[in-house]
Formats: structure tokens, C-alpha cells, sequence
């Protein structure tokens, strides 16, 4: 697990070739580890190897067949490859297991949207909006969606929020409602503010005195 550990933090710092020797490492170490070839193949797919990455991720999945990371893994490989109906099968895979993670949902919406399968799109797009607020991909195809779909209200909303927070990335919405709902603590960002014990009424009126 040190190996693997290293190999992780060689891929965070973009340093592939010293990350894949970690890695092989690995799985020299435990060849029954799944997730030592699924590394291998994120590493691939980072380095823009995938027919070296769908090797790695096969020899995962031969090991652990629902294995959720490379099942997902694969998809962007299949992508890449244009086998459309495997990747979306896969990413399926991935929600099943995962329907509260958010790069899954959103690659399988963008896989529907290139099969040019709007509505199934759609549901995948406002998943992930469900989960995520903020998330610019599901502002900007829902946008586009709606549009097709005439929805032309909703359509205006995401294009504005995707604008919004394309531009300020640093106001996400569920930060925005708490400060709503907390004054006390949305004026710390205001350089000179008052600190007090006394309620807010009171504090006002020593102010004015």
C-alpha cells in the first residue's frame, strides 16, 4: 500500500512514468488487487494511453466485475474508442452502485446527449443538480435541453446560472442560501463590522448613540 500510496501521489503531481513504475509495483506485490490495475489505467488514460489503459482496466475487471472505479474507467476508454453502447452500459453500471456520485451521473448524461437522447439526458443532468447545485455541466446541457424541449423559462434560468457561476465559481448557491438564512456571519466578510454580546436590536441602538 506504500507503493500504491507513492504512485498516487506521483499522478497528483502529473510525474506518469514514476507513477506507473509504483504502480506496477503493486500489483508484482498482489496481482489479486483490483484496484492496482484500475491506478495503472487511470494513469493510461491521464498519459492518453487508453489501448494501454483498457488492458489494465480488463485485468480489474476480470478480478472484480462490478468494480464501480473501473467500470467508470472503462467507459472513458470506450468513449474514446466510439463504442458508444458499452460506455453507457458500464456508466449504468457505475449509478447503480453510486447514485449519489456526481462524475458518474454526469458522464452518463453526456454520453446520452451524444446519442442524441435528450430525455434521458435531461434525468441525468438534473440528478446531478439534485446532488449539485453548482455544477457548471448540468447549468450549461440543461440549458440547451430545455431549450430543444421549449422549456424556454428553465432554459433562460440555467443559461443565467451557468453564466453567473462560470464568471464568480466562488458564490455557490448553498453558500449563498446559509449566508441568507445567517446574517451574523455573512457580515465577517466586510472588513469593519461590530462584535457584540447584545442582540441585534440593542446592538443597533448603541450604534446610533
Amino acid at each position: 500500500m506504500r507503493w500504491n500510496n507513492l504512485g498516487i501521489a506521483y499522478l497528483d503531481q502529473f510525474q506518469y512514468a514514476d507513477a506507473m513504475d509504483a504502480f506496477s509495483h503493486v500489483v508484482k506485490l498482489r496481482p489479486d488487487y483490483a484496484d492496482g490495475y484500475t491506478n495503472i489505467g487511470l494513469t493510461n488514460i491521464s498519459w492518453e494511453k487508453y489501448a494501454s489503459a483498457r488492458a489494465s482496466l480488463e485485468k480489474a475487471l476480470t478480478l472484480s466485475p462490478d468494480n464501480a472505479r473501473a467500470l467508470y474507467y472503462m467507459a472513458l476508454v470506450e468513449r474514446r474508442e466510439g463504442k458508444c453502447d458499452a460506455e453507457v452500459v458500464d456508466l449504468q453500471k457505475v449509478v447503480a452502485q453510486y447514485p449519489q456520485s456526481r462524475d458518474a451521473r454526469r458522464e452518463l448524461g453526456i454520453s446520452y446527449y451524444q446519442q442524441h437522447k435528450p430525455e434521458e439526458a435531461r434525468q441525468q443532468f438534473e440528478a446531478l443538480q439534485a446532488i449539485d447545485p453548482d455544477d457548471l455541466t448540468a447549468h450549461y446541457n440543461l440549458a440547451i435541453l430545455y431549450g430543444r424541449m421549449g422549456m424556454k423559462e428553465k432554459a433562460a434560468e440555467q443559461s443565467a446560472l451557468f453564466a453567473t457561476k462560470k464568471v464568480d465559481p466562488g458564490a455557490p448557491t448553498y453558500s449563498l442560501d446559509f449566508l441568507r438564512h445567517h446574517p451574523e456571519i455573512s457580515t465577517e466578510s466586510v472588513p469593519w463590522h461590530l462584535h457584540t454580546d447584545f442582540p441585534a436590536d440593542l446592538a443597533a441602538g448603541q450604534q446610533q448613540h
